[in-house]
C-alpha cells in the first residue's frame, strides 16, 4: 500500500499539497489527457494503466484530478464522507478492492461500466474503442472513428443521481469546462457521445430540482451542459442534433433566470444559423442570426463582460457578412476589437470565453471578407491567424479557411498545398467534421489535377473515419430522451 504521502496514481512522487492537488505534477498532467478514442469525459491513460494494475484507490484520486473538483464534492456524490474517501486514496482502507464500491463510485461519477474494461481484462489499451469484441462490432457494422462515437453513444444511457445537490452541480460545471477545452483540441466528433451522456444525466436530474438556490444553480448546470453538447454537435457536423440542444439550454436558462447563459445560448444560435447559411440558398437563416445577435446584445447589456461583448460583436459581423453589409460588417469587427480592448474587467474568463481573442477576431474577419467575396483579402488574415499560437481544432479550421479563400482567388495549387498542411492534423486526432466539409471543394478541384493524387487520396481516408451514416449521431444521442427525439425530427 502506498504511503499518506505518496502520489496515489505512481505511488513515488509527492503531491503538491499547497494547492490541495490529489496527485504528483506528473501524474496531475498525465490525468488531463485524452485518449484517442475515450470510453467516458475523464478517460486517460494513466486511469486506464491504473485500472489495469488494479490500483484502484488511485482511481478516484485521478479522476479528481482530471476534472478539478474537491474531493468533498466526489464523496459527497458517492454518499460517502470526505474522510472516507481519503482513506480510499491513501490506501489506507481497502474499500475500493469491492467491486460493489468500485461501480458505486462509477456510478456516481458517470463512468460507464465499458471504462472499467482495462481492470477486468488487466490491459490498460483494453476499453469500448480498443481491442475489445464491441470494437469489433463497430467495425463490422458502421468502420472508423466514427464508429466508436456511434457506439459509445448506444452504451445504455448512465442513471440520474437519487438528490442532485450542489456537489453535482459544481461536477457538471466541471463536465461542461473539459468539453469546452478538449474541443479546441480533438473537435467535436469524438466529443460528442460523451457530452451527451453528462448532459443526460444532468437533464435527468433537472426534472426534479426541488426548491431553493440549489434548483436553479441545477437548471443552470443542465442548461449550460445542453449548450456545450449543442456546439460539439455542430463542430461534429451534426446541425440538426445542435438545434434543439440550444432550444433546450435556452428553456433551461430561462428557467433558471441565469442571465449569462441566456445570452450565451443566443450567441451560439446565432453561429449556428450563420452556418445554415453558409451552406443554403436562402437567406433567411442569416437574416435570424443577426436577429439573435442583436437579442443577445440587448440582454447582456448590463453584464460587465468586455469579452462576451466582443463575442457578440463578432455574431453581429458574421450575420453582417452574409447578408453584403461591408459597413455593418466592419463596424462589428471595428467593435469587437475595442470591447477586447477595454481590459480584464472579467477577470479569468469562463472556459467557454477563452477561444474569443485577438486571433478569433482576426479569423472572423478573414471569413468574413470571404463571405463577402474577397478571397485575396480573406487569405492575407488567414495566414496571419495561422502564425498566432493556436489550438489544434483552431489552427486546422483556420488552415482550412485559408485553402477556400486560395482556392475562391482562383490559386489552385496553393489551395492544395494550403490543404495538405490541415491533413495530419486530421489524421493525428482532430475529428472536426466542419473542417472536413469546408475542404471538400479543395477535394474536388484536386480530383483534376494530376499531382494532387496524394491529398485525395489521404481526404478520402479521413472521409471514411469521420463519416457516419446522416442521422445515426442523432439517433443514437437523442434514443433514450423522447423530447430531443421529437425536436430533432
Amino acid at each position: 500500500m502506498p504511503t499518506v504521502q505518496a502520489c496515489p496514481a505512481c505511488r513515488t512522487r509527492v503531491p503538491a499539497r499547497r494547492g490541495g492537488d490529489p496527485l504528483c505534477p506528473t501524474c496531475m498532467k498525465a490525468a488531463r489527457e485524452m485518449p484517442a478514442q475515450p470510453s467516458w469525459l475523464f478517460d486517460s491513460p494513466l486511469l486506464r494503466q491504473a485500472l489495469a494494475q488494479m490500483n484502484l484507490p488511485a482511481v478516484p484520486a485521478i479522476v479528481r484530478a482530471a476534472c478539478g473538483v474537491p474531493q468533498r464534492d466526489i464523496a459527497a456524490m458517492a454518499d460517502w464522507s470526505q474522510s472516507t474517501l481519503s482513506c480510499y486514496e491513501r490506501g489506507m482502507r481497502d474499500g475500493m478492492y469491492d467491486i460493489r464500491t468500485a461501480l458505486q463510485f462509477a456510478d456516481a461519477v458517470g463512468m460507464p461500466r465499458a471504462a472499467l474494461l482495462p481492470l477486468v481484462f488487466a490491459d490498460a489499451d483494453m476499453s469500448a474503442g480498443g481491442g475489445t469484441g464491441m470494437e469489433l462490432l463497430s467495425r463490422r457494422d458502421f468502420g472508423g472513428l466514427a464508429a466508436a462515437a456511434s457506439l459509445a453513444a448506444a452504451v445504455p444511457p448512465v442513471t440520474a443521481p437519487r438528490r442532485a445537490t450542489g456537489s453535482h452541480v459544481r461536477y457538471w460545471h466541471a463536465c461542461a469546462d473539459a468539453l469546452y477545452a478538449r474541443d479546441r483540441s480533438v473537435g467535436g466528433t469524438v466529443l460528442l457521445p460523451l457530452a451527451v451522456q453528462q448532459w443526460h444525466r444532468a437533464r435527468l436530474a433537472a426534472r426534479n430540482p426541488g426548491s431553493g438556490e440549489t434548483a436553479s444553480q441545477l437548471l443552470a448546470a443542465a442548461g449550460e451542459l445542453a449548450l456545450c453538447t449543442g456546439w460539439i454537435a455542430m463542430d461534429g457536423g451534426q446541425l440538426p442534433l445542435a438545434r434543439p440542444l440550444y432550444e433546450e439550454a435556452r428553456e433551461l436558462a430561462e428557467d433558471s433566470g441565469d442571465t449569462m447563459l441566456g445570452v450565451h445560448v443566443l450567441t451560439n444560435q446565432s453561429m449556428l444559423y450563420a452556418e445554415l447559411a453558409r451552406t443554403g440558398p436562402s437567406r433567411e437563416p442569416a437574416r435570424q442570426s443577426l436577429r439573435l445577435a442583436f437579442q443577445a446584445q440587448d440582454e447582456g447589456r448590463y453584464l460587465q463582460v468586455p469579452r462576451l461583448h466582443a463575442l457578440i460583436a463578432l455574431r453581429h459581423a458574421s450575420a453582417a457578412s452574409l447578408l453584403g453589409d461591408k459597413a455593418a460588417f466592419q463596424a462589428a469587427i471595428t467593435q469587437a476589437r475595442r470591447e477586447l480592448d477595454r481590459g480584464p474587467q472579467d477577470g479569468k474568463p469562463p472556459e467557454w470565453l477563452r477561444f474569443v481573442d485577438h486571433a478569433e477576431i482576426t479569423g472572423v474577419e478573414a471569413r468574413g471578407w470571404l463571405n463577402l467575396s474577397d478571397p485575396g483579402r480573406s487569405a492575407v488574415l488567414y495566414k496571419k491567424v495561422l502564425a498566432s499560437r493556436l489550438s489544434p481544432r483552431n489552427r486546422a479550421s483556420y488552415g482550412v479557411g485559408l485553402a477556400d479563400a486560395l482556392l475562391r482567388h482562383g490559386a489552385r495549387q496553393e489551395a492544395i498545398t494550403a490543404a495538405m498542411d490541415v491533413l495530419p492534423a486530421l489524421e493525428g486526432g482532430v475529428t472536426s467534421m466542419r473542417c472536413l466539409n469546408r475542404l471538400r471543394l479543395v477535394r474536388q478541384a484536386a480530383a483534376s489535377s494530376p499531382d494532387a493524387e496524394e491529398f485525395c487520396a489521404r481526404f478520402d481516408m479521413i472521409e471514411r473515419a469521420l463519416v457516419t451514416p446522416p442521422g445515426d449521431h442523432i439517433r443514437a444521442a437523442g434514443a433514450s430522451v423522447p423530447a430531443l427525439s421529437r425536436r430533432a425530427e
